[in-house]
């Protein structure tokens, strides 16, 4: 074979890649998209979620008093109930852990 031969390639051969090609990609979106719902999934769940007092002072280690001065100080802010049950959003929880107004106690 010389430099200017053209190299023949069955037709079937290209199809078979295209398709090896095309399987392959599915299955990478698939799963692509299945992490990104999962991720979505599990922020919303986290974020959904909601602490009474009690379970928040057991979480950052306080006493109910030094909650009820952080409320006042603006801290953290317990969803609006009505009454004296008062309940936190695990958004606002981890935003004041990730700013650092919190010391976490494992």
């Amino acid at each position: 074979m010389n430099n200017n031969e053209l190299v023949h390639i069955d037709p079937k051969c290209w199809l078979n890649v295209i398709e090896g090609l095309k399987y392959t990609f599915k299955e990478w979106v698939r799963e692509v998209v299945e992490e990104v719902v999962t991720d979505k999934m599990f922020t919303m769940n986290i974020e959904d979620k909601r602490l009474n007092a009690d379970e928040l002072c057991e979480r950052w280690d306080i006493s109910k008093s030094t909650l009820y001065n952080w409320e006042k100080e603006g801290i953290i802010e317990p969803l609006p109930l009505g009454g004296r049950r008062k309940i936190y959003s695990m958004k606002d929880v981890l935003n004041a852990e990730s700013n650092g107004l919190v010391k976490i106690v494992c």
